[in-house]
């Protein structure tokens, strides 16, 4: 005669199961760090606009629409680090890789020390929820084209969910750094761990 096994989820089960969930919500320890302040820059129409409010989603999709502040675009990381310098200091801004490094040959990577196995010496794409008063140098290919040139890099200036808060940083910028421009881009918001 056929018993049929009855199978339960023990104690040890479930705690792992509530590991493997949680662990898709945590960010990269960089990503921990909120900013103290919170920049505030007159738009065209003279209204305030506050930009870590204005960085975050709330749409629930893996994918959600940003406007994204390039400031230039290159492969000579020293010279998009000087371009990235005159950003800070027009928007009172400040400089974050996340804890990023450049690798010549590979570009903007998490350093082979990293205690993020999963990542370590590749690039980690910075993504809206992180600080949103910054200038940053990335990967080109994460906001442009994935099949674009692997070691293009790109200086953001902010990743917005508003084209307003966008239009204002940019228009900061334009007179100083020309080649400024808007780039709207679904960014990836699912687990990446």
């Amino acid at each position: 005669m056929y018993t049929p096994v009855r199978r339960t989820i023990t104690p040890i089960s479930s705690f792992v199961i509530l590991l493997l969930l949680a662990s898709c919500s945590q960010k990269p320890a960089s990503a921990n760090k909120v900013p103290t302040d919170t920049l505030k820059v007159a738009a065209a129409s003279d209204t305030a606009i506050d930009f870590d409010k204005l960085s975050v989603s709330d749409t629930g999709s893996q994918n959600a629409p940003y406007y994204i502040v390039e400031v230039a675009t290159g492969h000579n990381f020293d010279s998009l680090k000087s371009i990235s310098s005159n950003a800070v200091t027009i928007l009172s801004s400040k400089f974050s890789m996340l804890d990023r490094i450049y690798k010549s040959g590979k570009g903007i990577v998490v350093p082979d020390n990293s205690d993020d196995e999963i990542y370590r010496g590749e690039y980690y794409p910075r993504r809206p929820y992180h600080e949103g008063n910054f200038v940053s140098i990335e990967m080109s290919n994460e906001f442009d084209d994935e099949n674009a040139d692997k070691l293009k890099m790109v200086a953001v200036a902010g990743m917005y969910a508003e084209q307003k808060a966008a239009d204002s940083v940019a228009a900061l910028l334009k007179n100083k750094i020309p080649t400024t421009k808007i780039v709207k881009q679904d960014v990836y918001m699912g687990c990446m761990h």
